[in-house]
């Protein structure tokens, strides 16, 4: 296995004039090729984490390490311009006074002014902006901006870099585009970029793996894939996007639920809180055996159709594809496409729950 090119090791930091930590024994490690997504509410501490990886704030205790080098801990602090770690910031803080190629130029030390501006110039080429070397920040768009941003980020050599929030103040498309930019940079100069955002969907579309957070500690890190289908409590089912929680009594596999007979995914016993998505979930008409309801309302999306279902007393979400047909007030009936996922207690303090693998 590839050894890390980033690593934070129970990092902790309180502000001044606060009772508690802002960040809570936060690990965690990124790799060659790897993009890392910090995701959570606002004031979660996502951006507390960033800025202590890269040396704005100083931990409390902890160890951050580039490498082999350890850029804190113990009695070491290795001062931000020192850390060979690129940021790019929400506003990308580009200089107005310089050009495009000025700002790039800006971060490269300890090379002649002539390999500056070659390093720099193939950075632009690299990320598309070729021919906008003279250009003033303002003059640019703002997928262009933050494109600037990246490549002065970068263009130091920095094999790590961490980027918070890039994305909040560009269109879709641009957004969209600018992520898969990213991804392809960090595969093609085998960075480990940490990415922080509070958009659900930028985090499991950009992320290889995610982290994430609440109340200043990592709820859950894994593959976006593992994390969204097999959440580990009901913050983190229902932060990354809608989902129907439901009751169970659990008998080793099968369970008991108001949908019927429900089989688990993993062996249980007694009450136990399941995640059904809505697109794990299948609609049609009342089957002899299993409880039955009726549409109470249905969003129709284009590609795809929400309906709202009223079973007994409970409401449950179910998405189709378009061609799937019910009326408000028709009978229905739901079913699993998948096994349920089991999600553990919830409301554990956070000092109690249990510290996460680094990888």
């Amino acid at each position: 296995m590839k050894a890390p090119l980033l690593c934070v090791h129970n990092l902790t930091k309180t502000f001044a004039g606060y009772d508690s930590p802002v960040i809570r024994d936060i690990s965690f490690c990124v790799y060659p090729g790897e993009v890392l997504t910090l995701v959570g509410p606002s004031g979660c501490g996502k951006t507390t984490t960033l800025r202590t990886v890269m040396g704005f704030e100083q931990a409390d205790i902890g160890e951050v390490k580039r490498g082999e080098e350890v850029l804190q801990g113990g009695v070491v602090f290795v001062a931000p311009e020192r850390r060979k770690i690129g940021f790019v910031f929400q506003d990308y803080a580009l200089f107005p006074h310089l050009s495009v190629l000025g700002n790039v130029m800006f971060g490269i030390r300890g090379v002649p002014k002539a390999r500056k501006r070659a390093i720099a110039t193939e950075v632009l080429w690299m990320l598309g902006l070729a021919g906008l070397e003279e250009r003033r920040p303002h003059d640019l768009s703002g997928g262009q901006q933050q494109r600037v941003a990246l490549a002065r980020a970068i263009a130091p050599g920095s094999r790590i870099v961490l980027l918070d929030e890039p994305f909040s103040s560009l269109d879709p498309d641009t957004r969209h585009t600018i992520r898969g930019e990213v991804r392809m940079l960090a595969e093609r100069a085998k960075m480990a970029v940490v990415l922080v955002t509070h958009d659900q969907e930028e985090a499991l579309s950009t992320a290889d793996r995610l982290a994430v957070m609440r109340d200043g500690v990592i709820e859950q890190l894994g593959p976006p894939e593992f994390v969204y289908n097999h959440p580990a409590n009901r913050f983190v089912a229902q932060f990354l996007g809608r989902t129907n929680l439901i009751d169970c009594q659990a008998s080793g596999t099968m369970g008991e639920s108001p949908l019927g007979k429900v089989e688990l995914e993993r062996a249980a016993t007694g009450a136990v809180t399941l995640s059904l998505r809505p697109e794990h979930l299948e609609l049609h008409k009342p089957i002899g055996g299993r409880p039955s309801g009726k549409v109470i309302a249905r969003e129709f999306k284009g590609h795809d159709m929400t309906y709202h279902i009223r079973i007994g007393i409970g409401e449950y979400l179910v998405q189709t594809d378009a061609a799937c047909r019910f009326n408000v007030g028709d009978p229905a009936s739901i079913s699993l496409r998948t096994k349920a996922a089991i999600v553990d207690d919830t409301e554990a303090e956070p000092t109690k729950r249990v510290r996460l693998p680094l990888a």
